[in-house]
């Protein structure tokens, strides 16, 4: 039975290059919430109430193109800024699309 004692000791030292602080000392990880890209909770709730099903695109005879253009419709209507576009892209699937 191996114990701790018989695992090497991995080190900043013995790391070819060593990871950045924040892994090795977590007390130092960017806690600043203006660094951290913007999570966009509250728009993509609003985006989520304001979807009908059929809205939504389902793969079977809509077109992905015009359920899209209602995406960005209702995107523009809930001030979604368009980098945040890819946090509420799954509400405009519906079913096994």
């Amino acid at each position: 039975m191996a114990t701790a004692s018989t695992f090497p000791l991995v080190t900043a030292s013995t790391l070819s290059s060593a990871p950045p602080a924040q892994y090795l000392y977590p007390s130092t990880a960017n806690t600043d919430p203006a660094i951290h890209l913007p999570i966009y909770s509250k728009e993509v709730a609003t985006i989520a109430k304001i979807y009908t099903d059929d809205q939504k695109y389902n793969r079977v005879s809509n077109s992905f193109n015009f359920k899209l253009t209602i995406f960005y419709d209702i995107c523009k209507r809930a001030s979604l800024p368009p980098k945040g576009y890819i946090t509420a892209f799954l509400t405009m699937l519906k079913g096994l699309a």
